[in-house]
């Protein structure tokens, strides 16, 4: 049995983790995570470079058959200026991704949201770590994941 939607939105901020980079939210009748992945600048003796990357799930609920289904939303900015010109691009997927740890790295000065460094900008994200205690706390409040056409091929 299903517990009822306003109970689960009642206790998503127990999902919370102040370990964890990401944080969840109930908005409306949907659940919203979030994870600001990197936002840093490095500045070199003649070059300026940034990178920006985001990343936000949002989970839907069908009340009637005791379903949810997501959607993902990955965005990236990342911009440089140098001595021969200035460079931006920005790029979104939004759709079902699994997506593995990767690592960036900005050498130099960098400045971050924790303040200004000469270490490495590094970071990591796998879309596993949100999603698995989002899941598991929807499952364990009797809500199943809505299977599409491809779930049983792809399983994401």
């Amino acid at each position: 049995m299903t517990t009822p939607l306003a109970e689960v939105l009642a206790a998503v901020p127990r999902l919370n983790d102040p370990g964890e980079p990401f944080s969840f939210a109930a908005e409306g009748d949907t659940i919203v995570g979030t994870w600001d992945i990197v936002k840093a600048t490095s500045l070199y003796p003649d070059e300026i470079t940034s990178i920006d990357k985001d990343f936000r799930i949002t989970v839907t609920f069908d009340v009637d058959k005791g379903t949810f289904d997501f959607n993902e939303l990955h965005t990236e900015t990342a911009g440089s200026v140098d001595a021969e010109g200035a460079g931006f691009e920005k790029s979104f997927f939004s759709g079902k991704s699994t997506r593995k740890e990767f690592s960036f790295e900005f050498g130099g000065v960098n400045k971050t949201d924790d303040g200004v460094s000469v270490a490495p900008v590094t970071y990591s994200f796998s879309t596993k770590r949100i999603k698995e205690p989002l899941f598991t706390f929807l499952e364990q409040h009797g809500w199943h994941r809505r299977k599409g056409f491809l779930s049983g091929l792809f399983n994401r």
